[in-house]
């Protein structure tokens, strides 16, 4: 029997010029991140320095040129290593003559880098042959007239030298444009690239540009010394940690055992995941604190500028973007916000994640930009997530404890002071005739301080209330988003399907659906305005431009305001007036009494015309007037007196504290708060007087 098989000459695949595109540019977006992969490779190669030079050429486009004196290749580790891509093994987990972990990748980074410009080419001398380098020229014009990639020859060629051991990479022709902002970030990646907080890796990557000197010249002024405190927190290899945070002074503060780092059953506090690490966290008060090195906090905000957030560190290079701007992988920005008082942000620290991971546990994404977030890796954040809360909770109970200590201490303390008061009035021998002057002078004076101390009691309960009610509609505001997506996604879902099941008749069910959808957006829209109200950073005392802050406010009101079909007005003076005081400050003016005038014009007596006017004056004493009117019914059933007393108010089911807190803030700036039963439009008129900056 004949076989109908049969059996035609091996074949192998192949692969088109399109892959080195997709493989390279595309993979790799940033330019930064493919010249930072050159870097690693010299680093794999025990280079100690590495130099990046951008040059100006007579040909467009400029050049690209990394140099290093590291080990070079022979032509066969060219030939069998640099030249072929997505190759990993076993040589990763074997240390290098330096005792170097290495953290090259697949060679898709340097793929990328390779392939800015034009033509690349490699001139590498081995240290195993003095006197010999090995040359190869990737032309990729070539490349784009063949219909695979094997089909280029690449000629490995052989010459004498003078020069030492290393290697240098020169692509000319750049076909990307490398702009100011676009070598900022490739001097602040190789600034960073071998961890500025330990010099011991004894390599040193630079970039030939005025932009790394400046950065290198801030970064290296370290003002670690300075910070308040201090986290060091170890992973072993067995995955049990500890821990323990140190003051300015250098005095442990607080030591932490594997169990103290969870919350939950010391029983039950299984060891991680992952690879043995490190976590050193430098936290600053920049605020208020006085620097010992006698910095500025000009100087030491600078420095965490360049310098800031939580970087992490494999096999002794970082990793990208853990410690980016924008890229908070601990989530210690959202923590912060949850409890601001004891909690370090990523504009007040800085700090690094040590990870040598022999066994290679953690595995980067092939595009390069950080680790697959598998076990090992979520472990990983998991040991400093848990580190940076065990730290919060430890200064959280020493405030607390203070200030039990000085709820205690506060009646000794007064009656110390009247002891001491009798002590030296009786030493003083005044006459007989005048001591019950001076007595009823002591009791005036006590009796002063005991209904200012009531007050701020009556105060703090009425504020404990109002932080109650913001804290809880924050809460609401955060867990009432995944509902309001679902009604969106669900209102969606039944646009299409409507459109497509009803046709032509769709048109009769299409207002109802969109006004579902409308109402979705609305919701979302309440629900982010308590958190953005909440903001820690609004807090901070400084000079505000009260003009920005009024647009930011109604921004934010935009959806409320359109959902009551309320027309605001804004008529500003021809300049830009600040005051001395907090955002929060004015925005809880401003939110009130917008929030006032609207509750006015929804009312059961609706006016014909529904609007409010924000106008601002400057006036002759230097002071500025903000006057907030509407076109409601006006204030009525109500004293001017009354209005500002918590409580009092006229609308059903409303708290009578927006006008208390209002009056309170103005005051607490320095200002006054007047009202008028009916104004310009007819409704209440609110006139607001706050001392403009540097005025008396």
């Amino acid at each position: 029997m004949v076989s109908d098989h049969l059996s035609l000459a091996a074949d192998h695949l192949r692969f088109s010029p399109d892959i080195l595109r997709r493989l390279g540019e595309e993979l790799i977006p940033h330019a930064d991140q493919g010249i930072v992969e050159l870097v690693r490779n010299s680093y794999d190669a025990d280079a100690h320095h590495c130099c990046v030079e951008l040059i100006k050429t007579d040909k467009p486009g400029g050049a690209l040129r990394v140099t290093d004196d590291g080990n070079g290749m022979k032509a066969e580790s060219v030939r069998d290593g640099w030249l072929i891509l997505g190759r990993s093994g076993k040589a990763a987990r074997r240390r290098t003559k330096l005792g170097r972990l290495p953290v090259g990748d697949k060679g898709l980074g340097r793929l990328a880098a390779l392939r800015m410009g034009r033509v690349a080419r490699l001139r590498t001398r081995p240290a195993d042959e003095p006197g010999r380098e090995y040359r190869l020229k990737l032309n990729w014009a070539l490349f784009d007239t063949v219909d695979v990639v094997e089909d280029v020859p690449l000629d490995i060629k052989s010459v004498p030298t003078r020069r030492k051991k290393g290697t240098t990479i020169v692509v000319t022709g750049l076909r990307i444009k490398l702009g100011r902002r676009e070598v900022q970030r490739l001097a602040r990646a190789l600034l960073l690239l071998s961890d500025p907080f330990n010099h011991s890796l004894g390599f040193h990557p630079k970039l030939i540009a005025p932009e790394f000197q400046d950065l290198e010249r801030r970064v290296r002024e370290s003002y670690f010394d300075d910070a308040e405190f201090r986290l060091v927190a170890q992973l072993d290899e067995r995955g049990y940690a500890s821990a323990k945070v140190i003051d300015r002074s250098g005095t442990v503060r607080w030591n932490a055992k594997h169990e103290d780092l969870s919350e939950g059953p010391k029983k039950t506090s299984p060891p991680y995941g992952t690879s043995q690490a490190t976590f050193e966290l430098w936290a600053f008060n920049v605020v208020s604190q006085s620097f010992a090195s006698g910095a500025t906090v000009t100087e030491v905000r600078d420095w965490l500028d360049a310098i800031g957030g939580v970087h992490l560190y494999h096999r002794g290079l970082r990793v990208y973007p853990y410690g980016d701007p924008g890229h908070d992988w601990l989530e210690m920005n959202l923590a912060r916000a949850r409890s601001p008082e004891f909690r370090p942000s990523t504009n007040t620290s800085v700090g690094r994640v040590v990870v040598p991971d022999p066994r290679e546990e953690l595995v980067q994404k092939t595009d390069r930009s950080g680790f697959i977030e598998d076990e090992a890796f979520t472990e990983l954040r998991r040991f400093a997530q848990d580190a940076l809360d065990w730290m919060a909770r430890e200064r959280l109970r020493e405030g607390e404890r203070h200030r039990v200590k000085k709820r205690v201490e506060a009646p000794l303390a007064v009656s110390a002071a009247r002891a001491s008061l009798d002590k030296t009035l009786d030493q003083l021998q005044l006459p007989l005739q005048a001591r019950p002057a001076v007595d009823r002078a002591v009791r005036r004076l006590e009796d002063a301080r005991e209904q200012e101390a009531r007050t701020l009691r009556e105060e703090l309960q009425l504020y404990r209330t109002l932080g109650t009610v913001g804290t809880t509609a924050a809460v609401f505001a955060h867990e009432s988003a995944k509902p309001v997506t679902q009604i969106e996604q669900m209102g969606k879902l039944i646009e299409r399907r409507a459109r497509k099941l009803f046709g032509d008749q769709f048109a009769k069910i299409e207002g109802p659906i969109q006004h579902i959808l409308r109402a979705a957006q609305a919701l979302r829209s309440f629900a982010i305005l308590p958190l953005r109200l909440l903001k820690r950073e609004k807090r901070r005392t400084r000079d505000i431009e009260i003009h920005t802050t009024i647009h930011d406010v109604l921004d934010l009101f935009q959806p409320f305001l359109e959902d009551s079909q309320v027309n605001v007005r804004v008529e500003l003076v021809d300049s830009s007036p600040c005051v001395r005081g907090s955002t929060a400050a004015i925005e809880a003016i401003l939110a009130n009494l917008l929030t006032n005038a609207v509750n006015a014009l929804n009312s059961e007596v609706s006016p014909p015309t529904r609007q409010i006017v924000i106008r601002t004056e400057v006036s002759g004493r230097n002071r500025l007037l903000l006057r907030v009117l509407d076109s409601g019914p006006g204030i009525v059933h109500l004293s001017l007196e009354d209005i500002w007393l918590p409580g009092r108010t006229t609308r059903p089911g409303g708290t009578g504290l927006g006008l208390t807190i209002v009056r309170d803030t103005v005051t607490d700036l320095g200002g006054k708060a007047h009202a008028l039963p009916q104004g310009e439009l007819g409704g209440a008129e609110f006139i607001i007087e706050l001392p403009l900056v540097g005025e008396e």
